[in-house]
C-alpha cells in the first residue's frame, strides 16, 4: 500500500507527513526511512529491518515521484506490486500537486490544497486596494502559514510580471489568464518589478533572521507602499 502526500500547500503537507511519523513511532511501530531510489528494493529492507520486538514496519520517503518512469516496465512493476501488497506500508511525501503524481492510480493521495482565503488575498494585490488586502492578510496570517503565504505571494507578483510583459503562461487556463491579465493591467510594470525586489530582500533577511520585522509586518509595510 502506498500513500502519496502532496499538495501546493507544503507546510500543510509537510507537517501532516511527519505528524504520521510521529504517531507510528508512539505506537512502537518500526519506522524506516528510506532514499527514493531504495524504495524499489523495499523487500530486502523489510527483511533486515524486522526484529524480535516489531511485528509491523512502516516505510517513509521523499520525491519518488522524481525517480518513477512509466517507461521503465520494470521499475514501474515493483512500485505496482508495493501498491497491491496490504503487507507494506509506504508513506511519500511530494512536493508537487496530485496532477503531476506519476502513480496517482496505483496509490492514495492526500491533496493538501491552499485556503480559498488565498486566492481572495492574491486577487486583491493591487493599486488602491491596500485596505482589503490588509484586512484579508490579518484574518488569514500566523505562524504555522507566513511563509507559506509569503510564497504565494511572491509566486502570484512574478506570474504578473511574465504576464505584464507578454511571456506566454501555457499551465494557466483561459479564465485564469484573463483574470490575470486584468490584475496585471492594474500595475505599472516597473512598480511590480520594484515589489518582487523588496519580496526577494525580505526573503533573503528571513532566511538568514537579519529582518528585523516579521512576515506580516513586512508585508504590510509594502501594501502600504506599493497599494
Amino acid at each position: 500500500m502506498i500513500t502519496v502526500i502532496c499538495g501546493e500547500d507544503n507546510i500543510a503537507s509537510r507537517n501532516y507527513f511527519h505528524l504520521l511519523k510521529q504517531n507510528f513511532q508512539k505506537k512502537d511501530v518500526l519506522v524506516k526511512e528510506l532514499l527514493a531510489a531504495e524504495v524499489f528494493d523495499i523487500d530486502k529492507w523489510i527483511s533486515s529491518s524486522l526484529g524480535l520486538f516489531n511485528d509491523k514496519i512502516v516505510f517513509f520517503s521523499e520525491d519518488l515521484n522524481k525517480k518513477v518512469s512509466k517507461r521503465n516496465s520494470s521499475q514501474y512493476e515493483k512500485i505496482t506490486k508495493i501498491s497491491g501488497d496490504k503487507n507494506i506500508e509506504l508513506i511519500v511525501w511530494e512536493s508537487c500537486m496530485s496532477r503531476d503524481i506519476k502513480i496517482k492510480t496505483i496509490a492514495l493521495v492526500k491533496e493538501f490544497k491552499p485556503s480559498k482565503n488565498i486566492f481572495k488575498l492574491l486577487d486583491s494585490l493591487a493599486p488602491g486596494n491596500k485596505k482589503n488586502f490588509l484586512i484579508i492578510l490579518g484574518e488569514l496570517l500566523n505562524k504555522d502559514n507566513e511563509f507559506f503565504i509569503f510564497q504565494m505571494i511572491v509566486k502570484h507578483i512574478k506570474t504578473l510580471i511574465l504576464i505584464k510583459e507578454g511571456v506566454n503562461q501555457p499551465k494557466l487556463q483561459s479564465w485564469q489568464l484573463a483574470k490575470l491579465k486584468q490584475q496585471a493591467g492594474q500595475w505599472k510594470i516597473e512598480n511590480l518589478i520594484l515589489f518582487y525586489q523588496s519580496l526577494y530582500k525580505i526573503e533573503v533577511g528571513l532566511k538568514t533572521s537579519t529582518s528585523p520585522f516579521s512576515v506580516g509586518k513586512s508585508l504590510g509595510i509594502l501594501a502600504c507602499y506599493f497599494l
